[in-house]
């Protein structure tokens, strides 16, 4: 059975949504529909599909529909596509602006009883994949994305931009309420948190330390884990190089260490990424992402931007 999709928003990362969406097996692209009509009409043309005029117009046309406009616009645009149908949904990352507009959105999907899979892509590292399917205990982990200043993403908090990726993956692998964070961040040349640091404690004992930024000069997607069993995780994101380590005691003689490199084939992660959510409609399963998984990773990066404003109100009073 092909599902019949579409895209609302083809800015830098709409167009990529629908251009797979033309590529991939059981997918029949339907069309576009972006409130710039001239973009919608080149990203269009450029795939040989029609342009729609209106929301309620895709929508009528559509099995599922990918939402890629910016944060804040999600929870009305959601809104609108249940208004004039009951389609699937992609919502890219973060899943809405606000906790209560992210309510909103999983309170819709649950009405309507369609699936909903959030676009945390680096679920889809298979690097990653392997650090999840190895089932490590965290005893520590570290987490660093940065990057240079760019234009996109910077009416949010780096926090909600960049560092939702590395709390959602930590918060799959630890599995544990958080007992305490502390936070400190700065704006460098957005209004807003430009680089944070935050200390997660977990109720297992597990801390993860998180570093995020958008003002760096080199790019850097650095994540190691290290877990209660001597084993040793470190995972480059862009590279996909995985190193693993296990070290083991034995009375009497040095730790033995054995150390295993491997970097994975490349795919595009937004490809694995939407073949997923496909699956998980055509066979009924729970997608990878859930719009559940995606509230919890926002709750706790608007806590870490809040956290982080609080702390550099602390800084500037004490420097006045």
């Amino acid at each position: 059975m092909e599902l019949k999709f579409g895209v609302i928003g083809v800015g830098y990362l709409g167009q990529h949504h629908a251009r797979v969406l033309t590529e991939i097996p059981w997918s029949c692209f339907v069309g576009v529909f972006d409130t710039d009509h001239a973009r919608a009409e080149e990203v269009a043309g450029r795939l040989k599909v029609p342009v729609f005029s209106s929301i309620s117009r895709l929508v009528g046309e559509c099995d599922a529909i990918s939402v890629v406009t910016p944060t804040r616009t999600h929870a009305d645009i959601v809104e609108e596509i249940f208004r004039y149908g009951n389609p699937h949904l992609f919502l890219e990352k973060p899943i809405a602006d606000t906790l209560e507009n992210a309510e909103k959105i999983l309170g819709l999907v649950n009405e309507h009883k369609v699936t909903l899979q959030v676009g945390h892509i680096e679920r889809f590292n298979p690097g990653l994949e392997a650090i999840l399917d190895a089932h490590p205990r965290p005893a520590y982990i570290e987490a660093q994305r940065l990057s240079p200043f760019g234009i996109r993403g910077t009416d949010v908090p780096v926090v909600v931009d960049l560092m939702i990726h590395d709390i959602d993956i930590i918060l799959s692998l630890v599995q544990s309420p958080i007992q305490s964070m502390r936070v400190v961040g700065t704006p460098v040349i957005t209004p807003h948190i430009d680089i944070a640091n935050a200390w997660i404690e977990f109720e297992n004992g597990c801390l993860a330390q998180v570093l995020g930024s958008r003002v760096s000069l080199d790019k850097l997607r650095k994540f190691r884990v290290f877990d209660r069993e001597g084993r040793y995780f470190s995972l480059n994101f862009d590279t996909r190089g995985l190193t693993q380590a296990k070290v083991t005691l034995s009375p009497g003689s040095l730790p033995k260490i054995e150390r295993h490199s491997q970097t994975f084939d490349a795919e595009e992660p937004l490809k694995k990424e939407l073949k997923s959510f496909i699956q998980a409609i055509r066979e009924n399963t729970v997608p990878k992402v859930t719009g559940e998984q995606a509230y919890e990773a926002l709750k706790v990066a608007l806590e870490v931007n809040r956290l982080a404003e609080e702390s550099l109100r602390r800084f500037q009073q004490l420097n006045t």
